[in-house]
């Protein structure tokens, strides 16, 4: 996920912009019986004995104790760098708190920053910060933005010593680099020291009973000392179990009887549906809703009002409140307003297809692209009203373009990049849509008519639909982590319930930890509720057949899991993977957490022994470099973090970063070598035990021009050029047989660990020239064809001759792939061409 947050404000009408977003310094009830309260200044726990009131409607509630909250924050220097992590609450400061000075570094000479301190035993994690925020952070191997650092500490005060040096671009410590860090042997003061280190930022109201549900709805304040009375806004008290519901009918439903409208804001103190005729600035109905329970409003109305534009009028916290139904499933093209759907009126013919999968995702090939990309060029052979459109990926001019190249080439799966409503800022231009408005509406500017919420989604089912004809599997890149706009009164998440669908830290700022600008609290029940609700909805009603989660590393593990369970519920053989890091925020699902969830993640170690580095020179093993290490792991399933090869995702680039054309054009000269690299790396993706996934348009050549953020270049930087492709046909043929073979071999699908541990054996070094990895395949174990078959990886810039093991084998793949009925034999010794990937059976 690589792009930058856009607003919309010019989208929005005068009354959007009428009011602040929300009173200065709110305090929250997080529980029953405890506020956390922000202070205004930095002050000491008992600087505010009997200095703090609350009341409820004006009437005082007993306090009964005043608690420690977070630190003060000491502001830092500009160019501070510190050690932002659960390292931090292990020295008593705030955790994943880039400006808390608990981890402040020393820079002991130029560039380079020492930070040394005595640790309890446990498990923790840290990045690497500067500046106070997270603008600019790094993770593990000094990735910007990359994955946590764990820090292990097997004994109650160890001392532990860091060293970041921006001259190298590394990080290290004395537990996971023993042999370069090395810690001294006196326990010195944390970090700088905190002056004042008692101060507190915010404090914990403890009160003497917990409020009932009718003290929740009044008006609850408090005040500390002689300052301003504040307003006091349910936040973590909402997951109580009072609060939680549990049905699927949230949204509007249209029957032909009626129309219901049920929303969940527990904090309303009245709530009304405005009903609108298509473009009509004002309302022609507005309709009172009752509340019921788990903090459920409701309404109906006689008839059908399928595509009646609506919003809610919610009154909560003193003011009104006007937003769009985060459950509703169309909305007009500016996204301010909700549209009522009959979903039984949005059925193309032939409803509902039949599911085009139904193996493990190890069976799976998955594609990716991203709609507009794949048709907009005129050469794409796509009339011009289709392309870019969803209907356009249906259109086939010839065997070599659009649907016909995806069949023919022989993947199972096309991955869309985002088609959930996003950023209305961006509909009229060029953007990969990861900043999601509505995440249970399709993005207006794929569909021929973009004004008509209904033809919308009968545009869309009739992708599928014709997708699932041509056996194919969709599956939707979403984006869970976070919302565009961040919040206030453009956010349909924060009218309907202010503070609640994001992270906020004690003052009420909004955690920016996706790098965009926020991030949804998915740990609280009723945002897990909605995404689950979201992910069976695109999984039911659009029979979708599976989900790419963007920064899958900030969601709960606890709520992947119910996810994934939901999904499988419906779809048992959905295929589900995910990002396993973050934005820059603290890790929560990293690789590792997905083992035994029946999904995978994206292996960036796998990436990495390939492609070598991301965007800068640092050849892998596709190109000469790496070590074979994690060629080995990667063959053999991933063992250092996946239970079973179903849970590793195998790749070598995506839309992110250099496409992989682009980057190894800036390791290779020769065009010729550029070729091999490229098959090379990809024999390795499909031939490895995972899932394999592929940047779509690698095999018919497709450049970025060394664009390696392209989420807005436009159609010049972005687009498939079918022009170009008619270059790369070769290249295509050797992807499309290297898919065939692939799929037509269980041995290289093999599902479990077990399976791998039997049948995969890697042939030792010392039998295999430099630079080569081999492994000998059970075929007949696995119940293949191939009873026996030999892998071998050749990495290095010139040609090697190899020893085979005795007999007669058969050429099954080299630089070409072998074609049907043709048959090439080896026996004795055989010459290996620089970068080749070579199959060998009998």
């Amino acid at each position: 996920m690589r792009r930058l947050l856009g607003f919309f404000i010019g989208c929005l009408p005068l009354w959007a912009l009428a009011q602040p977003t929300t009173d200065p310094q709110p305090a929250f009830l997080d529980k029953r019986d405890e506020l956390t309260v922000a202070l205004a200044e930095p002050a000491r726990i008992q600087e505010l004995e009997g200095a703090v009131r609350v009341t409820i409607n004006d009437q005082p509630v007993r306090v009964v104790e005043i608690k420690p909250g977070a630190k003060a924050e000491i502001p830092l220097p500009p160019n501070a760098v510190t050690l932002p992590g659960s390292i931090q609450k292990a020295l008593g400061g705030n955790e994943w708190a880039p400006n808390d000075p608990v981890t402040q570094m020393n820079e002991v000479r130029p560039g380079v920053f020492e930070f040394v301190a005595a640790f309890p035993a446990g498990d923790w994690e840290y990045k690497v910060a500067r500046g106070g925020n997270w603008t600019q952070n790094w993770g593990r191997d000094f990735v910007p933005g990359g994955p946590n650092i764990r820090l292990s500490v097997a004994n109650a005060g160890t001392i532990v010593k860091f060293v970041v040096d921006f001259n190298t671009n590394t990080v290290k410590d004395s537990i996971n680099h023993p042999g370069e860090v090395v810690a001294p042997k006196e326990v010195p003061p944390v970090g700088l020291g905190r002056p004042d280190a008692d101060l507190l930022g915010s404090v914990r109201v403890l009160l003497a009973a917990p409020l009932d549900d009718q003290q929740l709805t009044e008006e609850i304040r408090v005040r500390i000392g002689g300052n301003e009375a504040r307003r006091v806004y349910l936040r973590d008290v909402l997951n109580d179990p009072a609060f939680q519901y549990t049905k699927t009918d949230l949204g509007s439903v249209a029957t032909s009887r009626e129309t219901t409208f049920k929303v969940w804001s527990p904090v309303a103190r009245s709530a009304t549906v405005l009903l609108y005729r298509t473009g009509r600035p004002t309302p022609f109905r507005r309709v009172p809703m009752r509340r019921g329970t788990g903090g459920v409003w409701y309404a109906s109305q006689t008839g059908n009002l399928h595509a009646t534009e609506y919003q809610y009028e919610f009154e909560s916290y003193g003011r009104k409140r006007v937003a769009t139904d985060i459950y509703g499933r169309a909305s007009n093209a500016l996204s301010t307003r909700s549209v009522v759907v009959d979903l039984s009126r949005t059925q193309p013919p032939g409803w509902p297809t039949r599911l085009a999968f139904t193996g493990a995702q190890t069976d799976a090939v998955i594609y990716e692209l991203h709609v507009r990309d794949y048709t907009i060029q005129a050469a794409s052979g796509v009339p011009a009203s289709l392309r870019g459109k969803y209907l356009g990926l249906l259109h086939s001019s010839s065997p070599r373009q659009g649907l016909n190249h995806l069949v023919n080439l022989g993947v199972t799966h096309v991955h869309l990049l985002p088609i959930h409503d996003f950023n209305p800022a961006h509909s009229q231009g060029y953007n990969w849509g990861y900043e999601t408005t509505q995440f249970n509406v399709l993005e207006e500017q794929y569909s021929q008519s973009p004004n008509d919420a209904i033809r919308r989604i009968r545009e869309f089912k009739t992708m599928v639909a014709g997708m699932h004809k041509a056996r194919l599997g969709v599956v939707l890149d979403v984006v869970y982590n976070h919302s565009v706009p961040s919040e206030g009164q453009q956010s349909a998440f924060w009218e309907t319930v202010p503070f609640f669908y994001f992270r906020t830290n004690d003052r009420g700022d909004v955690l920016n930890e996706s790098g965009v600008g926020n991030a949804l609290a998915d740990e609280r029940p009723m945002v897990r509720k909605f995404i689950r609700d979201s992910l069976v909805y695109w999984t039911r009603e659009y029979r979708v057949d599976g989900f790419r989660f963007d920064l899958l590393g900030m969601h709960e593990p606890e709520s992947v899991a119910d996810w994934t369970k939901a999904i499988r519920a419906v779809n048992p053989n959905a295929i589900i993977y995910g990002e396993p890091w973050t934005g820059g925020g603290p890790l929560r699902f990293g690789k590792g957490a997905q083992r035994g969830m029946g999904l995978a993640v994206f292996n960036d170690n796998f990436r990495g022994a390939w492609r070598g580095a991301l965007d800068e020179k640092g050849p892998g093993w596709a190109m000469g470099g790496g070590d074979r290490s994690g060629i080995v792991r990667g063959m053999m399933g991933s063992p250092e973090f996946a239970n079973h090869p179903t849970e590793t995702l195998n790749y070598v680039s995506a839309h992110d970063n250099l496409s992989f054309g682009d980057r190894v054009a800036m390791e290779l000269v020769s065009p010729e070598m550029q070729e091999y690299a490229v098959k090379f790396a990809h024999a390795g993706v499909l031939l490895s035990q995972g899932v394999p996934f592929i940047e779509g348009g690698i095999e018919i050549g497709r450049t970025k021009g060394g664009n390696n953020n392209s989420y807005n270049a436009g159609d010049p930087v972005n687009q498939y050029d079918w022009v170009r492709a008619e270059d790369y046909w070769q290249r295509n043929a050797y992807f499309t047989r290297l898919i065939a073979l692939r799929r037509a071999h269980p041995v290289f699908r093999l599902r479990t660990k077990a399976e791998v541990d039997r049948l995969v054996k890697e042939i030792p070094a010392d039998q295999l020239p430099p630079q080569t990895v081999g492994f000998r395949l059970d075929g007949a174990g696995a119940r293949d064809t191939w009873k026996d078959v030999i892998v071998l990886f050749h990495a290095g810039m010139k040609g090697q001759r190899v020893t085979l093991p005795e007999g007669k084998w058969n050429v099954g793949l080299d630089e070409e792939v072998m074609p049907r009925g043709r048959v090439r034999q080896e026996e004795g010794e055989m010459e290996m061409r620089p970068l080749t990937a070579y199959v060998l059976y009998r």
